[in-house]
């Protein structure tokens, strides 16, 4: 059922659980960062906490009375119960594993009856790979009367002839990771000596952040947030744009075997030291930039944004972040392909999996500025044709993370979500990194705190200037966009499908004071200085609209209207591209120019159309269409700048399941498909997934689909974990990409088996 033997490095015969999972893991700093440190950082000889169940120092003399030394012979974790009580049995690593802060029992059965007056038993957790108790490493627990979680300690339940019961409290800012577990013990003879023993658990312990406990800088106060953040093994993505939102869900499958090793295999990769691994500020800041693969050393995600992705599997064609992870641990290297969305889903699966609560957010119209230092710029010819390649970047959408800790390096009031963005788009620090950032830091334009929040700032700030070039490449500025940037931010609502909208919390309400006083606050930490515009007479109305229909055909018109009592002459260059979400420009689909002759107070229209059939098939999958439209008024100077994108609706995948799914048994999911577009569908694939599932290879659908054909596909599914899950799955083709549907499937016991 665990199915681990599939990440074994070098199988070899061993004994315990924990001694196979510890096969998986490895020698992660050799394996992951080169096993020659030499020069780069201390690499002790010498283990100042050897793991030998005897120590040479505590071996008893050879003359002693064997009964004299007190010698565990098992140790029960009460796996069950504790990892039920710590909100962790749905992990599937076989291992106990704990949230910080909170007490869990175990069991200790000796070869003779303790004895309280003369036998003490000490508890050591043992972590990293030099454990060092100076480090906190190593953790020696000693019994304690009152248990509270700002420190280590257990309390003697029960001593039952050779059974022995604890409680033990773990620190609420334990180092977290994967700990060996040593049991000490100390007895004193009747003439004095004393005499020691050290035995080994087989099994390693896990400890987690816990968002439960109040102590712990994860704390969250909703249980439901918890739930959501913490628990939930699914999501949904918004992409698309601020008139169309297209949606994706997503299976995070935090709980999957592979995804705690994983995370854990990227904190190693981070070199984040020990000590610091409690702390979830640096935590997040180290581990963000190991899941992009713009370093030097590597990482897990290689971006792509090209639409050629022949050589690994394109950005929309994951739906979760558990293939992703385990090709990445397997082979070590980066994994073809991702972008933004991928970059923020793997993030959100691996904190969660920590226990750190995590969620994506997009913003629509997020500008890519790596300091906040100018306006972005859009150019124009003196005849009214834009110049898209030199366009400075605004992406259509872009997704982060934000996850809820509380900031001691901060002043207070700045606790809560902070967000932080794992898309390796700028090298800020030496590092593609960026964040964590206080979200109420950003709202209110404080850049100085530190951590990359210019870049943030920026990219849900600023306006957008469009510039008039002429043939000696002077540039003059004839139009300013304000407030289009950081438009619908959004992350799914707790509890629901449903959108929740974050943009009042990364900013003030557009044109009020508050927002001024941000802006000119923000402007005093970096170069940005304001431009002016040269006004001219505005007396002809503008109103562009534009969409694209779910047969794939699109219409862009621009409405105009003399309000003056003189004749007007206006100048209007409309034309359509297909374009990158990021907004790279790829084909041009077509142009118009015209001139309107406006006689006073009456009105005009310019229209560009195009079918679906004339472009649909000369453009990449993940492309739209953009569409820039450029107005001038012959007599006074008055001009009209706009660049829309227009996104063609999604359909979606219908999935239907019958009855219940038993764990370790195959079932049925129906997938009914309809071609929408007035084109034939062809090369298409369906990929499937839900968490603790097992995986399915990708479906090739056969033929080509006609326009208002149906297809039906039958792929089977073997779950492993209990529960109420989600399925997902999606459709790509040549023609569109970002298909998706989702239905829901009660996983239960065979109990004929």
């Amino acid at each position: 059922m665990l199915h681990k033997e599939k990440y074994d490095i070098q199988p070899e015969a061993r004994v315990s659980l924990s001694e196979k999972f510890a096969s998986y893991y490895g020698n992660l700093r050799g394996l992951l960062l080169g096993s020659n440190l030499s020069g780069r950082r201390a690499t002790p000889q010498e283990n100042l906490f050897p793991e030998e169940a005897q120590l040479t120092s505590f071996k008893k003399d050879k003359e002693s009375k064997e009964e004299g030394q007190l010698k565990p012979k098992s140790v029960d974790l009460n796996r069950y119960l504790n990892r039920l009580a710590h909100r962790t049995k749905e992990y599937e690593i076989p291992n106990l594993l704990l949230r910080r802060g909170q007490a869990f029992d175990l069991s200790i059965i000796f070869d003779r009856t303790f004895s309280r007056q003369d036998d003490t038993i000490v508890l050591k957790f043992v972590t990293g790979s030099q454990p060092r108790q100076s480090k906190g490493t190593v953790v020696p627990v000693k019994m304690d009367t009152n248990l509270n979680n700002s420190q280590w300690g257990y309390q003697l339940l029960s001593a039952e002839d050779r059974k022995v019961n604890l409680k033990v409290m773990t620190a609420h800012d334990a180092i977290v990771g994967r700990y060996h577990l040593f049991v000490e013990t100390t007895h004193v003879t009747e003439d004095g000596t004393i005499e020691k023993y050290r035995y080994r658990h087989n099994d390693d312990v896990y400890i987690l952040f816990n968002p439960w406990c109040q102590e712990d800088p994860v704390f969250l106060e909703e249980e439901t947030q918890r739930q959501e953040y913490v628990l939930k093994e699914t999501g949904r993505i918004w992409l698309g744009t601020v008139g169309k939102f297209c949606v994706r869900p997503w299976n995070f499958g935090q709980f999957d075997d592979i995804c705690l090793i994983a995370a854990l295999a990227i904190l190693e990769k981070s070199e984040l030291g020990d000590q610091a691994r409690g702390n979830p500020i640096y935590v997040v800041r180290q581990m963000s930039k190991v899941i992009n693969n713009n370093e030097r050393d590597g990482g897990v995600l290689l971006g792509n944004w090209s639409g050629k992705y022949d050589d690994g599997v394109a950005p929309y064609a994951w739906n979760g972040s558990s293939a992703i992870l385990e090709e990445f641990y397997k082979k070590r290297k980066g994994v073809k392909y991702g972008q933004c969305w991928t970059f923020a889903a793997v993030a959100t699966t691996v904190f969660r999996s920590l226990g750190i609560p995590t969620r994506c957010v997009t913003s629509f119209k997020a500008a890519h500025d790596s300091d906040y230092s100018s306006p972005m710029d859009a150019y124009w010819t003196l005849d009214g044709k834009p110049r898209k390649s030199s366009d400075d970047a605004i992406w259509d959408f872009h997704v982060w993370n934000e996850s809820w800790f509380r900031r001691p390096d901060l002043p207070p009031g700045y606790d809560g979500w902070q967000a932080f963005d794992v898309t390796p788009q700028e090298c800020l620090e030496g590092v593609f990194t960026c964040g964590p950032c206080s979200v109420k830091g950003i709202r209110q334009g404080e850049l100085y705190y530190g951590f990359d929040a210019k870049f943030l700032f920026a990219e849900v700030n600023g306006d957008r200037v469009h510039w008039i070039v002429d043939s000696d490449g002077n540039m003059t500025p004839v139009a300013k966009e304000t407030g289009i940037m950081g438009r619908c931010i959004s992350t799914k609502a707790v509890s629901t499908i449903s959108r929740e909208d974050l943009t009042n919390a990364y900013k003030f309400s557009e044109g009020s004071k508050e927002e001024n006083d941000t802006i000119a606050k923000a402007e005093q930490f970096c170069s940005r200085h304001s431009l002016d515009i040269e006004p001219t007479k505005e007396d002809i109305t503008f109103t562009f609209s534009g969409d694209a229909t779910r047969v794939g055909d699109f219409t862009a018109i621009l409405d105009m209207e003399n309000t003056s009592d003189i004749q007007r002459v206006v100048n209007v260059y409309m034309c359509a591209t297909s374009c990158r979400y990021t907004g790279i420009p790829v084909n041009e689909i077509k142009d118009t120019s015209t001139t309107s002759i406006l006689e006073p107070y009456t009105k005009d229209m310019v229209t560009i159309t195009a079918k679906c059939a004339d472009f649909i098939n000369s453009i990449d999958a993940e492309s739209h269409v953009n569409i820039y439209v450029m107005a001038t008024v012959k007599e006074t100077g008055q001009r009209f700048v706009k660049h829309e994108a227009l996104w063609v609706e999604k359909p979606h995948l219908e999935l239907k399941t019958e009855g219940s799914a038993h764990v370790g048994k195959l079932f049925d999911v129906a997938i009914k498909l309809v071609n929408p577009l007035s084109v034939p569908l062809t090369g298409g694939y369906i990929n499937m997934e839900g968490p603790g599932m097992q995986r399915v290879a990708t479906v090739k659908v056969k033929k080509s689909i006609a326009p208002g054909e149906e297809i039906r596909e039958t792929i089977q599914l073997k779950p492993r974990r209990l529960g109420r899950k989600e399925i997902i799955a999606s459709f790509q083709c040549k023609q569109v990409c970002d298909v998706t549907g989702v239905t829901e499937v009660d996983v239960v016991e065979d109990t004929k088996g």
